[in-house]
């Protein structure tokens, strides 16, 4: 089938053009700040979103009946992202006759679920034509990383553009084309089977439909033949910490959280032998456009951004709640979406009721709704009374070549070498960037580097975990840091102004070629081997008692004074050692293992201070220790506590009898947590939780730590005179560390 180029074009315009001035007379309708989004969309049911679930799974299963299924399946995927927007359909009639046989008869279910997907979404406007590299930056190999938590709102169009994006840095040759001036002529693998990236979501504590999305794109994924390490309901939440000692609670600190779970969706990377991956892919709950992101890939940076951007009106804040429900003829669409999906019947998605005709149809119902939304959005911001404005947003990580701090408004930037640089929408050099979406070098993180929160008892800088992570890499060379301005994300939904000059400070996007021509790479270069040697930084702490930095303590740091970095890889390749045993015996024993890794957590306020007592342990292990789970219990009944780690491996339970009390602890572990327990009750019952064993070796060379956790362990007679009453530790996928809180049998903490 050939799509008549001129006739869709004209029906689009025509479409569209009807429906803007009822749509653009609608802004006095719009309360609050959230005007200018592109609303009018379907919102998606819980039965939506499983009937998405459905269909993509059983594209998936097609693709497992043989390796030819799963490359097929695979390529009719790739030329379904070439048909969504903001790709004119009528640019993809060439791509669509270049799929291969086979993979035609996957095609009709391919576009409909992306089709049906996007229906879904509030879209931003991306450019067709954005001015990319025609090729690969080389034969990398990527990890895609997120946390999402609370999202649903954005998940419909960032599932697909982060298909989209792991396509383009694999070189489809088929999504590449599409943004290609020249069709014919666009360089992309020949093949369309390069390296395809791998992808890792932690999510966790999400309370809206971020899973059942996140379920969809697992399967949407993994047909498309990336492999995926989806984490969903994670055990990593913030929580309460209670002082063993005062016994008060309090949050746990935000930094340490936020580097757990940034651990947590690099934990495939860290896992992986070296060599797996090159770089890795950082992407916020932001809206992005893929082929910006792959544009990043070719700055040949340590650490590469763009521009991360909140939406203004006068002094309100412009966000995605509440947003008014815009029906642009959804019953047209509801209508078509249900005959097109067969009612959900895609049992074999190869033989479904679809054809590429209907397929298309949906396709192109979804770009005229969408154009439709966007010029409306349009529409209403030309009538607003009050002129949106894009403000820079990560001002708490991001630093210019001169180490001070980005600010929200032009000129952004304070350094004189680079602000004409900024000026003119060419790549910037800087010293830390983060803003919303970043391309990470793999090679520091594989050698020990993590995510982690600043040594403040030692005198670190109590700041973000993406600002220590660059002082981190600079201390040890990773020293080429960029900003490209032409790489803009947004935390809503942006209009076509976006793309333009948003300021004085900041010009119009500018093509790859034309920065390739100005000599711009060539000035990046220099600038970073003029200031590899620099480590002078802004210090912006977080507030006492405070989540949010405090502005007023900003301060200079050297980083060459005090080598935090190495600090912290030394403290990784040796673990937290048994404490100094005093002369009185010290009731809390550790911690052992990691602590660096992992959620806080504590299990005092269910002993009620030792007034519970331990009656029932249930736990899973392997070649490590993955999950515990005390109950405690008094004359009123049982209590259980919460679950550390993951349950996975081995599962077992131990009920223990009126009046028996764990009285010895012995913990094993390493530089990357728990692996053993051995646990011994005043009834001489023995639990060991972890089946690994060591030999005398491995305990001698220090690969293998041996800790007797109980209070004076090398005094024999407080022997069986101590009870344990709790644990605390840190937890991910795994027990991190762990200590033991005791009493003695019969008095009290």
């Amino acid at each position: 089938m050939r799509l008549t180029s001129s006739l869709l074009g004209i029906f689009l315009a025509l479409a569209a053009l009807s429906n803007l001035r009822q749509a653009s007379a609608e802004v006095g309708d719009d309360e609050g700040v959230s005007f200018f989004i592109p609303s009018g969309h379907d919102t998606a049911t819980n039965e939506d979103v499983y009937d998405l679930l459905r269909c993509a799974r059983a594209l998936r299963d097609e693709g497992t009946k043989s390796d030819g299924a799963s490359k097929a399946v695979a390529s009719a995927i790739a030329a379904a992202v070439a048909t969504l927007p903001p790709i004119q359909l009528a640019h993809t009639d060439h791509t669509l006759h270049q799929v291969p046989e086979r993979a035609r008869a996957y095609l009709p279910a391919a576009i409909d679920l992306l089709a049906r997907i996007r229906s879904f979404a509030i879209a931003p406007p991306c450019l067709d034509r954005p001015g990319i590299p025609t090729t690969t930056a080389g034969p990398y190999k990527y990890l895609i990383a997120a946390n999402l938590v609370n999202c649903e709102a954005i998940m419909p169009y960032w599932i697909l553009e982060v298909l989209r994006l792991g396509l383009l840095l694999s070189g489809n040759s088929m999504v590449l084309a599409g943004f290609s001036q020249n069709v014919a002529n666009a360089q992309g693998s020949a093949s369309a089977d390069g390296y395809l990236p791998h992808i890792s979501v932690y999510e966790s504590g999400s309370k809206d439909n971020t899973v059942p999305w996140l379920l969809v794109a697992e399967q949407l994924w993994g047909a498309a033949g990336m492999r995926t390490f989806v984490v969903v309901n994670g055990s990593l939440t913030r929580q309460m910490v209670t002082d063993p000692f005062s016994g008060k609670y309090h949050k746990q600190h935000r930094i340490q959280f936020l580097a757990s779970v940034r651990n947590a969706a690099l934990e495939p990377l860290y896992g992986a032998p070296p060599g797996t991956y090159d770089n890795v892919v950082f992407v916020n709950d932001v809206f992005f456009c893929a082929a910006d992101l792959f544009r990043l890939t070719h700055l040949k940076a340590d650490i590469a951004c763009g521009l991360d951007f909140e939406v203004w009106v006068g002094h309100k804040k412009g966000h995605m709640s509440g947003i008014t429900q815009r029906n642009f003829d959804q019953r047209r669409r509801r209508r078509r979406l249900q005959s097109s999906s067969g009612a959900s019947n895609a049992a074999d998605a190869s033989t479904a009721d679809l054809t590429l005709h209907t397929s298309i149809n949906q396709m192109s119902d979804v770009h005229l709704d969408e154009l439709v939304r966007q010029m409306a959005a349009e529409g209403r911001i030309r009538n607003a009374p009050v002129k949106i404005k894009y403000n820079f947003y990560d001002t708490w990580v991001s630093r210019d070549i001169s180490g001070k701090q980005f600010v929200s408004d032009v000129p952004y930037i304070s350094d004189r070498r680079t602000r004409d640089i900024l000026s003119k929408g060419m790549p910037v050099p800087v010293k830390c960037c983060w803003n919303g979406a970043v391309i990470i070098n793999a090679a520091p993180l594989v050698n020990g580097l993590r995510f982690r929160s600043g040594i403040s008892e030692k005198g670190e800088c109590d700041s973000s975990e993406c600002s220590l992570l660059c002082q981190d890499y600079r201390r040890v060379g990773a020293t080429r840091v960029v900003v490209d301005p032409s790489v803009r994300v947004a935390y809503v939904p942006w209009s076509k102004s976006f793309h333009g000059s948003l300021s004085v400070g900041v010009g119009p996007r500018v093509p790859w070629s034309q920065v390739q021509r100005s000599g711009a790479l060539q000035e990046l270069e220099a600038i970073w081997n003029d200031t590899k040697r620099d480590m002078a930084t802004d210090c912006i702490p977080l507030g006492t008692r405070s989540e949010e930095a405090d502005l007023e303590k900003v301060r200079s740091v050297d980083l060459r004074l005090v080598n935090y970095t190495q600090m912290f890889l030394e403290d990784r390749r040796q673990p937290s050692q048994q404490p100094t045993v005093p002369r009185l015996c010290n009731l809390l024993m550790g911690p052992y293992g990691v602590v660096d890794y992992g959620t806080a957590f504590d299990d005092l306020r269910f002993a009620a201070l030792g007034k519970n007592t331990i009656t029932a342990l249930t736990y899973t292990a392997n070649s490590t220790v993955n999950s515990l789970q005390f109950t405690y219990g008094s004359g009123s009944g049982n209590v259980t506590a919460t679950v550390h780690g993951r349950p996975f491996g081995n599962h077992s339970s131990v009920v223990f009898q009126p009046g028996e009390h764990i009285t010895h602890g012995v913990v094993y572990y390493d530089s990357d947590g728990v692996i053993k327990l051995v646990l011994t009750t005043n009834k001489q019952r023995n639990t060991t939780i972890g089946g690994r064993t060591f030999s005398t070796n491995m305990l001698e060379s220090g690969k293998i730590h041996q800790a007797v956790a109980t209070p004076c362990p090398n005094d024999l007679a407080y022997a069986g005179r101590f009870r344990l009453i709790a644990i605390a530790g840190t937890s991910d996928i795994r027990i991190r560390s762990i200590s033991f809180l005791w009493t003695k049998i019969g008095g009290k903490v």
